[in-house]
């Protein structure tokens, strides 16, 4: 009964694997232009270091974050962010995951222009997460749906990480393994 959601999910899902790509190519051409290593460092470490004040499920990989969108526990992701005394406000909370989502692409670029160990892989499975759970409540809030935030999640990550690693069988056989 949710198969045309779970295609409308892909779709979403492939457009941001297209923002993931051109913003991580845009960001480190940025990077590409600034001249001297520590300048680069400062200036990741300002953008980073903002975007994580605002948004702490941004704060490393995101394993965290990852396993409370799997659990369905949304109100944990406002744990120790100014925004946490919004968190059953529906219009707010969809808004917080889903400029996670999009600030996540951001924090990943930056961290790797800068000259920081980081990768795709990671990013695209929190990304994923964070697409499935922002459509699914969405779905639930607005539109009355009930879509399971958790499945949501799963393909989300399978999803994004697919168009972003060009491997749509590793991404479902990883994520058929969480």
């Amino acid at each position: 009964r949710n198969l045309p959601y779970y295609a409308l999910l892909g779709l979403i899902c492939g457009l941001m694997s297209y923002y993931f790509t051109q913003i991580n190519g845009r960001i480190a051409a940025r990077f590409a232009r600034i001249r001297g290593m520590y300048r680069k460092w400062i200036v990741g470490g300002l953008l980073i270091g903002t975007l994580i004040f605002l948004f702490p499920p941004l704060y490393g990989e995101g394993y965290e974050s990852l396993v409370d969108l799997m659990h369905g526990n949304i109100d944990a992701l406002f744990d120790n962010s100014m925004f946490f005394s919004y968190r059953h406000i529906g219009w707010l909370v969809a808004l917080y995951l889903v400029a996670t989502l999009f600030f996540k692409v951001v924090a990943m670029a930056a961290t790797t222009a800068a000259g920081g160990v980081g990768g795709t892989c990671a990013p695209s499975l929190f990304v994923g997460a964070f697409t499935g759970a922002s459509a699914a409540f969405i779905l639930d809030t607005y539109f009355g749906f009930d879509v399971p935030i958790v499945s949501f999640t799963l393909v989300g990550m399978a999803g994004v990480m697919s168009g972003v690693m060009k491997a749509p069988l590793t991404s479902i056989f990883l994520i058929a393994e969480l």
